[in-house]
């Protein structure tokens, strides 16, 4: 008996030194895998995405944010299309690897390929994450976050930077035209903005949302039906994202779904094989693009 249970027990310190071995291993190799990304980081912009740095006011902080700003390459030779936008935050991870200190999200290369083809173009509005990112790209005071201003950043976006946007830009202003996006914590703001401000946001794109910040009263936003109607939405998540990530982007995806959005409103991807990371949020983009503005 004693040596049944002697044999069970070394059993299971093999089985958990072997998981341990290879858990040790999977992180080994991704640490070497995102640490080359890393290196020898060079400007990989368009010539057509412009830089304004601490250039625009948000009123109610008194202080200017940088904004990234990308037109389509025909943009100034065909002055007389006018073009959907796109806002995204945490910007400054866009465009441009040196800008974001890491791998970008290729939108201007993925909207440029568009340009080739023949296909839609957009503007894409990039704007700077503050230095209190959390208390930004928070919508509601909690315990967590007592500081917390998302709701008048979001008054801002939709307002004052978007006036400004629309003109000094060719765009066109109809809710269907204007997209919201992010990444985790700015992901969980895409989606509060198109929720809060529906008028505004036609399309968003959900990437990764950390609903975990408000889960509660996040999930009990509601929006009637005739605002949902014309509405587009792209929701994804990396297939090796830890804690309740994947199944708060599936609850995500469920909530539209129970709202009665129709399969050509609603997408949902589970990126294979990637972690809560900007290659993830690159793959994302390259998939949304494409079916966000196929109208």
């Amino acid at each position: 008996m004693k040596k049944n249970i002697l044999r069970i027990l070394l059993i299971g310190l093999l089985i958990f030194g072997l998981y341990e071995a290879y858990s040790y291993y999977s992180y080994h190799k991704e640490k070497q895998r995102r640490d080359a990304h890393y290196e020898n980081l060079v400007d990989t912009s368009s010539p057509s995405v412009t830089v304004l740095r601490d250039s625009i006011l948000i009123g109610y902080q008194n202080e200017k944010r940088t904004i990234h700003i990308y037109v389509p390459p025909q943009y100034d030779k065909d002055t007389m299309t006018w073009y959907p936008v796109m806002y995204f935050l945490d910007g400054e991870s866009s465009f441009n690897d040196l800008e974001n200190m890491g791998p970008e999200w290729q939108i201007d290369e993925v909207i440029n390929t568009a340009s080739e083809n023949n296909q839609q173009t957009a503007i894409v509005i990039g704007i700077n994450q503050s230095e209190e990112r959390d208390a930004e790209y928070t919508p509601f005071v909690n315990e967590d976050n007592p500081d917390a201003h998302g709701a008048e950043f979001a008054k801002w976006v939709t307002t004052d930077l978007k006036n400004w946007v629309d003109l000094h830009y060719r765009t066109k202003k109809e809710t269907t035209a204007t997209s919201i996006g992010g990444i985790s914590r700015s992901g969980m703001m895409a989606y509060y903005m198109m929720m809060e401000h529906p008028d505004v946001f036609g399309n968003a794109l959900i990437q990764s949302p950390s609903m975990w910040v408000d889960y509660d009263r996040l999930m009990s936003m509601e929006l009637p039906q005739n605002q949902l109607k014309d509405k587009k939405i792209f929701i994804s998540v990396g297939e090796k994202e830890g804690g309740n990530m994947v199944p708060h982007a599936e609850d995500v995806y469920d909530k539209f779904k129970d709202l009665g959005l129709s399969e050509g409103q609603l997408q949902f991807e589970i990126i294979p094989n990637e972690g809560h990371w900007h290659i993830t949020w690159r793959k994302s983009f390259a998939i949304a693009y494409p079916w966000l503005v196929d109208k």
